[in-house]
């Protein structure tokens, strides 16, 4: 297999990380340091290295997360408070990393796993995971807007979003669905039909949702839980 993945089934750090690692020159096969992160390696035969350290085939982990607001999507910062900061002491914190992100001010379905394989798989564009918010606005949305949302509406960077669902709450609330996730996607689709978003949250997460957790919980599930 290759180098990439196998370091991915040991977990040692996200599929980005590794990458990075091998290029940097941190990773070794057989005592030689290997930069090629598609070099063949096998279980049992190849001797690899990380950092200095053999790693062992980890069984992997899958963690749902109540993300609340105040904290960014990211394992470590030196300024701000981390997702990393709200889970438990039981959990290696060097092995898992969040799949996707959520904003700092954005609460909700946030997922964590160990498994590369899966996140890489997850954030596929072609994969058009779907993610559903909770969305409270500034101003009554009108039926012209939920129709410009799901026909698709261009943001401030001149892109075209791809059309969304629109579950009409009420008069400042809806459930927006979309398939993509670039930056501050959600509040740019509002602000292209003149409103704004004051309060947003992720309820669900291709099939992940929230039901019966409090906000900052965290859970260990099971990776048949999740349909991709």
């Amino acid at each position: 297999m290759r180098l990439e993945k196998y370091l991915v089934q040991c977990g040692v750090a996200s599929r980005k990380k590794i990458k990075t690692a091998i290029a940097q020159g941190r990773v070794t096969v057989n005592g030689n340091i290997e930069v090629n992160d598609a070099t063949d390696v096998e279980w049992g035969e190849d001797i690899i290295t990380f950092d200095g350290i053999i790693p062992e085939k980890k069984q992997l982990k899958y963690y749902i997360m109540y993300k609340i607001a105040g904290y960014i999507t990211a394992m470590e910062d030196e300024n701000k408070k981390t997702v990393a900061e709200l889970l438990p002491e039981y959990i290696d914190k060097n092995s898992v990393f969040p799949v996707g992100r959520l904003d700092r001010d954005t609460e909700g379905v946030l997922l964590f796993t160990s498994d590369g394989d899966l996140s890489h798989a997850m954030a596929h564009p072609d994969r058009n995971m779907e993610k559903t918010y909770y969305v409270e606005l500034d101003k009554e949305i009108s039926q012209e807007d939920i129709i410009a949302l799901e026909q698709g509406v261009i943001l401030d960077t001149n892109y075209a979003a791809l059309p969304g669902k629109v579950e009409y709450l009420n008069s400042k609330c809806i459930h927006l669905t979309i398939t993509e996730g670039k930056y501050h996607q959600v509040k740019k689709m509002l602000k292209a039909v003149k409103n704004k978003v004051i309060y947003l949250k992720r309820v669900k997460f291709g099939n992940l949702t929230l039901d019966g957790m409090i906000p900052g919980e965290v859970k260990e599930i099971k990776r048949e839980d999740i349909i991709i």
